[in-house]
């Protein structure tokens, strides 16, 4: 992130009238805007602005349909994939770009210019990648005709990858979120590096306020802070772990499958916790949720999924590094994961690099289940496993890892002979050395406490929310689409993320984002047991938790938005007054040829 930190103009008139450019296709856009405009008021005292959507108001067909499309085909995914990748294909970029361009230039280049005239802003700022191009050619058109400088600036919305109608590089400058999308300006806009600005993307006020507030989430200080806050939201639970689930502002998704999903892992798991999920506006769903029984849908759960023999005791995971091999399990967390592999596979779990595999405990099928009393001598006594570090619902385990190599280094087959583990071909690991306990249910059954239970687990269903930086402080993980600004907000609170659907298209790129920065994974919705699985692993595992908190804390940037509108702030101050100098100057001129007129005029009489 730039470091850019330029002190205000000192100025007794300081109020800047900003007119930003933007369209409804997905709430990022406005979303950014309007944190953008508080800045405004904020540092610039006496600001004032308007959002004006250009191609629904003077565009020509196509585009001035471009947000009931938008809707339409954010609906149909596979539609949406195949016009976002043929506009945006290198191979059709003059072709279809290009002429896109030109066409709305000829058209209606005037009539937005006149728009923008009527207005009189100081300062035009575009969130929205069509509408950058023709505004940039209007916003200089303009600046010939009055003689005053009337600056334009794009602030990039998108964090992994972006269409490159944003990149006009015509603009004063241009304000990016992330790394990649300052490459991919560079590459497909050939924007300068002197007008090119990566301080992250612009996100509400409130999460600048609590991530000062809260600091390092993962802190004593932190975590009382979090409780306080949740104490004020007045939640069921507050020393419980909390996961905040969001399907977008509409409360779309396969929210309910995932909620219903979790709600079984984290019971049978014995892992207390509180579930929120934000509805918005979809009240069937959050009335569903308070009228479920959940006793049923852990019970009908349970035997579909064929898990009642194994119920007894948990699945763990997390624990190896099986670079390339591929479970069951519908889950992507490993760094520098390819979009191929991510569109192949709709379930799979994907481990390249610190990725996350099962240790379990097998059982064996062919045996009948024995009815052997239990040794009460062995109550509450796991030799090897029980240590003080890490705990789990009722059962205090530690170093999973250490505990599985010391299980297997040997094992002994039928007749108490001792015989090497056998090596994992998919994996190429030696099994004597990790992944697998080699025991049987009956037999692990012996250590676990007798007081072994299954976790306390409420869901609490939310309406639209507006106070979201607080939800955001109360959780542990947040569980959401893969929107840019849902994963800015949260990497500004260092609140891990698991991703569960994203956009082909501008969203795809934010998966990688979150991978490779560390700080969450990706789990298809069509999968909500694989989703289960994975949160529940991650609150068995306090230092995986720490580590992806402390990653997303890296790649936060709670003062984006202030930031970049101190850069605007102080480069339009700077173009009024010496706008306002030239018009003085302009003024003195006029004032001079008068004199010299009537003066002239005086002597012919």
């Amino acid at each position: 992130m730039s470091n850019d930190q330029s002190q205000p103009l000192p100025n007794t008139n300081r109020g800047l009238k900003v007119l930003f450019l933007s369209s409804d296709t997905g709430g990022g856009h406005r979303a950014s805007a309007e944190s953008l405009a508080k800045q405004f008021e904020l540092l610039y005292p006496g600001s004032t602005y308007e959002l004006l959507d250009l191609a629904t108001e003077l565009y020509p067909p196509p585009y001035s349909h471009i947000v009931s499309n938008y809707k339409h085909l954010s609906k149909n995914p596979s539609q949406w994939k195949v016009l976002y990748r043929v506009t945006n294909s290198r191979m059709l970029e003059r072709s279809i770009v290009d002429s896109s361009i030109k066409y709305v230039s000829l058209v209606s280049e005037r009539a937005i210019r006149e728009k923008i005239k009527s207005i009189k802003p100081d300062v035009v700022v575009s969130v929205h990648p069509l509408q950058t191009s023709v505004p940039s050619l209007s916003c200089a058109k303009i600046s010939h005709e009055t003689g005053r400088h009337l600056p334009m600036f794009t602030v990039v919305t998108d964090l992994g990858s972006g269409h490159l109608t944003w990149f006009a590089s015509s603009v004063e400058k241009m304000f990016v979120g992330s790394t990649q999308i300052y490459d991919l300006a560079k590459d497909r806009g050939h924007v300068p590096d002197e007008k090119l600005v990566l301080l992250g993307l612009p996100i509400r006020h409130d999460f600048a306020l609590q991530a000062a507030k809260m600091k390092d989430r993962m802190s004593l200080e932190g975590q009382q802070y979090q409780r306080k806050v949740r104490e004020e939201l007045k939640l069921p639970a507050t020393d419980r772990k909390t996961l905040l689930i969001m399907g977008g502002g509409e409360g779309v998704g396969s929210l309910s499958n995932i909620v219903d999903a979790l709600y079984y892992e984290l019971t049978k798991q014995g892992i207390d916790a509180l579930i929120l999920v934000v509805c918005g506006r979809n009240e069937e769903l959050r009335n569903s949720l308070k009228t479920r029984n959940w006793d049923q849908i852990y019970t009908h759960k349970d035997a579909l999924l064929g898990h009642i023999k194994r119920s007894r005791f948990p699945t763990f995971r997390s624990i190896d590094r099986c670079r390339d091999g591929i479970s069951s399990r519908g889950c992507i967390e490993a760094p520098m994961v390819t979009r191929n592999l991510r569109r192949v596979l709709s379930s799979g779990n994907f481990m390249i690099h610190n990725a996350s595999t099962s240790l379990f405990v097998p059982t064996n099928e062919d045996e009948e289940e024995k009815d052997e009393p239990y040794d009460e001598a062995a109550d509450g006594q796991l030799p090897e496993l029980m240590v003080k570090s890490m705990s789990f619902g009722n059962l205090r385990l530690a170093s999973y890892e250490q505990a599985a190599m010391e299980a297997i280094e040997t094992k002994e087959d039928g007749d108490g002979e001792e015989v090497e583990a056998p090596e994992d071909e998919a994996c190429g690991l030696d099994l004597s050395k990790e992944a697998i306990i080699p025991v049987h249910d009956d037999d692990m059954a012996k250590y676990l406490p007798s007081t072994f239970s299954t976790g306390k687990v409420d869901v609490v269903g939310l309406g639209f929310i507006t106070n979201m930086a607080d939800y955001m402080v109360a959780a542990d993980i947040l569980i959401s689409k893969a929107g840019p600004g849902t994963i800015s907000e949260a990497a500004a609170l260092s609140l891990p993320v698991l991703l569960t659907s994203y956009l082909p298209g501008q969203e795809e790129g934010n998966v990688d984002y979150v991978i490779d920065g560390n700080f969450g994974a990706y789990c298809d919705d069509s999968d909500p047991t694989a989703i289960g699985e994975e949160i529940a692993s991650w609150l068995m595992d306090p230092i995986k938790l720490l580590q992806m908190s402390k990653a997303a804390k890296k790649m936060g940037a709670p003062n984006a938005a202030r930031d970049i509108v101190q850069q605007i702030g102080d480069s339009t101050l700077k173009w009024r007054e010496l706008n306002d100098a030239m018009d003085n100057a302009d003024d003195a001129s006029h004032k001079v040829k008068n004199q010299k007129s009537k003066t002239a005029g005086m002597i012919t009489v």
